[in-house]
Parts: structure tokens; sequence; C-alpha cells
């Protein structure tokens, strides 16, 4: 396959799709950079394009109900990326109830398309567990400062930990989706340690980095495979 879609795809939203990854792409980096006025909305318009674009690069590319849900994910997603960077008393609360649904909807998603049981590998067996120590470790370490927002954090986390764990025992590729999610776990871990716990400065730009290449990952993997049943985890040629 030598184009990012498939071959029903005409060559106009092929140019498209390619551009609004490339601007997704850009928007991310100037975001990360901080390469914008602070003043009014505009951290929230900047964060929020990012994912943004993402989401308008699925509705074009939209061929199926997995990329519609797809597109729900994402879309929950960017209220919570503008929700955390307006300014206000429970932005982190109202940040963390869009990101919670954008999970339950991904975890539809990978539930919809999971894998067969003989097809799962030990690999993705010990990469779960993994994933599910890392969640508790990070719960340890919080719970001493969580105060209030011991029980909506630590609900969050679980929905966290479930969204991943499908995505790694989904069809889609590892590779994109499995990683992504694991980049997803990662940025929250960061998250709630810059929040909640004293730690160096540049904490808070692996969380916005690992969060997008996780959006990133996911939504490539996602519009990638192809929809007909395969035992490789998608990408097929034939």
């Amino acid at each position: 396959m030598s184009t990012l879609f498939n071959r029903r795809r005409k060559p106009i939203q092929e140019a498209i799709g390619q551009f609004l990854l490339l601007a997704s792409f850009l928007m991310a980096i100037v975001y990360g950079g901080g390469w914008y006025p602070a003043e009014w909305l505009w951290p929230a318009i900047v964060k929020g394009s990012a994912v943004g674009l993402l989401v308008i690069f699925v509705m074009i590319s939209m061929q199926s109900l997995n990329h519609f849900l797809l597109l729900l994910a994402l879309a929950a997603s960017v209220g919570g990326d503008v929700l955390l960077a307006i300014p206000h008393e429970n932005s982190f609360t109202r940040g963390l109830t869009s990101f919670l649904a954008a999970h339950v909807v991904f975890i539809i998603l990978y539930i919809k398309n999971r894998m067969l049981a003989e097809d799962v590998t030990s690999l993705r067996v010990w990469i779960g567990a993994g994933l599910w120590a890392l969640v508790a470790a990070a719960g340890f370490l919080l719970y001493p400062q969580l105060g209030d927002m011991m029980m909506p954090v630590f609900t969050y986390s679980i929905i966290l930990a479930a969204m991943a764990t499908t995505a790694i025992f989904s069809k889609y590729p590892i590779k994109l989706v499995g990683l992504g999610a694991l980049l997803f776990v990662i940025s929250d871990a960061a998250l709630g340690a810059n929040k909640f716990l004293e730690v160096p400065v540049f904490v808070g730009h692996i969380v916005w980095a690992t969060y997008y290449l996780a959006q990133l990952l996911m939504t490539l993997g996602v519009i990638l495979t192809d929809e007909r049943p395969t035992n490789y985890g998608g990408y097929r040629f034939d």
C-alpha cells in the first residue's frame, strides 16, 4: 500500500488527509514549544487544534462504525484538552470527566475489535500485567496527596488502564494502537505527578509529548487497519 489510505480514496482526499496530519503535528509542536500568545483563549485554541485536526482527518476518512467511534473518542479528548487549558477552579475535574468519556468510547471500540483468544500472545499478556503494575504504583505514590480527589483520580485510573488493556488485546497493530495506549498511560501518570507531587519542570513537556503521540498512533492504527478479518493485526495489502 503506497498511500496512506486504501484504493477507494480519491487523490484530493489523500492530499487533504496528509495535510491535516502534518498540520496536526505542527500544532502539537507549537503548543509544546509554547510559541503562541498567552492571552485570551490562545492556549486552549492551540492545544485543542492539535487533536482537533485529527478529528477532521478521521471525519474525511470515515468508512465504518469503528472510524465513527474513533471520531467520538478524539472529539471527547479535544474537549478535555480545552477544559484543562482554560483557567478555572474546576478545570482539572472537568477535563478529567471529558477524558473519562473518551476512554469509555475507546474501550467500546477496542472490545468491538478484540483479538481471538487463540491469537493472544504471551508478550501481550506480560505487557498488560506490566501496565496494571504501573498504574498501581502510580496510585500508591499519589495516594497521600490526593485528598478529596482520591475517588475521581482512582476511578479515572482504572478506566484508563482498562482502555490500554483493551487496546493491547485488540486486533489493531500493537506497534501503533498498543504503543499509543501505553503512551497515554505514561502521559496521565506524568500529569498526575506534575499536579500532585514536586517534580522537575520537564515532566510537563513529557505529559504533552506522550499524550499527542498516543492520540496520533491510535488514530493511525485504527484508520490504517483494513476492516476485513485478519489474524495478523491489520495491514492487509492484498
